[in-house]
């Protein structure tokens, strides 16, 4: 019988790590994690679905960049060389970076070519994954993602970011489009109020 989750296994430790091991990522179950003592970090995450089965097994990968001032204005903590892929400043499915309208979950079933999936898998790392990566290479690369329209899965935190590191006016701006877009959203109106009173924003 074959084991989905041995040949997922495989690709991942087998495939796709080498090449991230020689960059200096470490791993850390299904996370490849690269942190600089700057504060802040490229992190790679292999997602399974919570919908697997013995015959059916899917997966796609997130593509994140951390930072770890928006982490502690996200979660009032700084956790640094253990920081998670849901704490990150921007975060990406390897789909986005391929440019397809879709997340790109990849499908491991027991008739799968899975000689053809693993080359696809080294295929777009080379040419998606790990460009987009290693053109990340300090913390001012990742402000100047969120400066250029890269927005944040949580703009709150953002918001925050942006104005301590010295773009008072980039916070501003985003912060007065956040404000009309939580309009009939009271629970965030308050975050947001609560930041416009810590920063001195017109609310």
């Amino acid at each position: 019988m074959t084991d989905l989750n041995s040949i997922f296994d495989q690709l991942v430790k087998s495939t796709l790590w080498p090449k991230f091991k020689a960059l200096g990522y470490k791993k850390s179950g299904n996370n490849f994690r690269y942190y600089s003592p700057e504060g802040w970090g490229r992190i790679i995450q292999f997602q399974k679905s919570q919908y697997n089965s013995a015959d059916s097994l899917s997966f796609t990968v997130n593509v994140s960049l951390y930072l770890e001032d928006f982490e502690y204005y996200l979660s009032n903590q700084k956790s640094g060389l253990k920081f998670q892929e849901v704490s990150c400043a921007v975060r990406k499915r390897y789909g986005h970076l391929r440019n397809s309208p879709s997340d790109s979950w990849i499908e491991l079933t027991v008739t799968s070519d899975i000689a053809k999936i693993s080359q696809q898998l080294i295929n777009d790392f080379d040419q998606y994954v790990h460009s987009y990566l290693v053109s990340i290479k300090s913390r001012e690369d990742i402000y100047a993602f969120l400066l250029n329209g890269h927005h944040s899965h949580y703009p709150s935190a953002q918001i925050q970011t942006m104005f301590h590191a010295g773009y008072q006016q980039e916070a501003l701006k985003l912060f007065t489009s956040e404000f009309i877009r939580s309009k009939n959203i009271n629970s965030y109106r308050n975050t947001l109020n609560s930041i416009a009173r810590e920063l001195e924003f017109p609310a």
